[in-house]
This record gives structure tokens, C-alpha cells and sequence, in this order.
């Protein structure tokens, strides 16, 4: 990803369009509405085949925002309130997150380092309320906050300065969507039927990203796809 501050005020404008119109948004609406209803066999059922289109879809956001290395802090006036607010949220999620980020991208592709052992809890395991009580957290999470005043700044004709503060923002309150998965295991594709060529291929991403020869994909490839 470009450095925020090598990005056109257009760039940076299509990157948040993308952002904010990514599925999961769509998925933690269907969640909602999900957890509204009263708590049966049926009702487990259907919160877990949209949790794993919510998962996928946080993996799908995680792509656009995992190579961004910036400090999302550098170049915020510090005496804003946005500015005090993203730091508070900076410095709980350095002092509380226990992975690296090759750990995270290893662990989206449904596998781990020996570096980074597989959380005890499963989510697809844990008992009606515990997992209803951690699907109204995630959905209850700082990024749906942040997508709806971003569309609704994205309707502006906003300077970069708006834009650039929008962005991180939005991705910070994405960290804190992360950190509130690290604790678990989840993997979308279990019970799924999986070919040999594509496990083979997952097989050897994880071991490229251990020997430091994964090949990166520059994000401005992934958006012509």
C-alpha cells in the first residue's frame, strides 16, 4: 500500500469507497437482526453460516489494510479529539495484542506458526451464550461506528486532510475488531471440503511465511482484480 501521504486526495477517496463497502458491513447487519431473535437450535444454526460470511468478510478487509506500516498517528494534529481518541485506542491494542502480523495473515489462511499456537477456544465450539454474548461484541465493535461516519463524510467534498484522518480511523478501529478475534480459533472453511491442491498451495504460503519468501501482492494489483 502507498503511504498515506503519497496518496491523491482521489486515491485516498476510492480507497475509503472500497473500505466502507466491503461485506462484512452487510454481514454484521444480518447479525443483528439474527441476535434479535430468541435463542434455538435453528437460531445457532443460521448465526454460524453468517458469522463465517462476517469472518470472510473481515479476511477480505484484511486485505486491503494489512500491508499498511504506518504508524496511523504520524501527521494527526495530537490536540484533537479524534487525535487523543486514536491514541488511547493505539496504545490498548500495542499493550493487549499477542501476535505479529505474519502470525495474523498466516492465521487468515486457516493455518499458524509454530511461533503462534492455536488459541484454546473455538469459537464454533463455545456454548449458546458465550457465543451469543462474543458475536454482540464483534458486532458492537468501534468499526461499524467508524464506517457509518465515513460514508457519510465520503457524500463531502472533503479536503485530503479529512480523508487522511477518516482512513485512520478506520483503521484503527479495524485493529480492534482483530484483537477482539486473537483469543479464538475459527477457521470458515471447517467442515468444508477442501481440494488437495488447495490445501497443498495453503501448505506452502505458511511455509514460504516462515522462511521469509512469501511474495507480497502489492494492494494496487489486488484492486485491479
Amino acid at each position: 500500500m502507498k503511504k498515506i501521504k503519497d496518496m491523491s486526495c482521489a486515491e485516498l477517496c476510492v480507497l475509503l469507497q472500497r473500505l466502507v463497502s466491503e461485506s462484512i458491513l452487510a454481514s454484521r447487519e444480518r447479525l443483528l437482526v439474527l441476535l434479535s431473535e430468541h435463542s434455538s437450535p435453528k437460531n445457532r444454526e443460521r448465526l454460524e453460516t453468517e458469522f463465517r460470511e462476517f469472518f470472510c468478510g473481515y479476511e477480505s478487509l484484511a486485505l486491503w489494510l494489512e500491508e499498511y506500516e504506518e504508524d496511523p498517528l504520524d501527521g494527526l494534529d495530537m490536540h484533537t479529539s479524534v487525535a487523543k481518541k486514536l491514541k488511547r485506542h493505539r496504545e490498548y491494542i500495542l499493550t493487549n495484542r499477542k501476535t505479529t502480523l505474519e502470525e495474523r495473515m498466516v492465521r487468515r489462511m486457516g493455518g499458524y506458526l509454530k511461533s503462534d499456537p492455536m488459541p484454546e477456544k473455538k469459537i464454533a465450539e463455545l456454548p449458546e451464550a458465550e457465543y451469543r454474548k462474543l458475536l454482540h461484541a464483534l458486532v458492537n465493535q468501534e468499526l461499524f461506528i467508524v464506517h457509518a461516519k465515513v460514508t457519510l463524510l465520503l457524500k463531502e467534498n472533503l479536503p485530503y486532510q479529512k480523508l487522511s484522518e477518516a482512513f485512520r480511523e478506520f483503521f484503527v478501529a479495524y485493529e480492534l475488531l482483530e484483537l477482539a478475534l486473537e483469543d479464538y480459533h475459527y477457521d470458515p472453511d471447517e467442515g468444508l471440503e477442501l481440494r488437495p491442491e488447495v490445501a497443498e498451495r495453503l501448505e506452502q504460503s505458511v511455509a514460504e511465511i516462515e522462511a521469509g519468501t512469501a511474495e507480497v501482492i502489492p494492494l494496487e494489483e489486488v484492486a485491479r482484480v
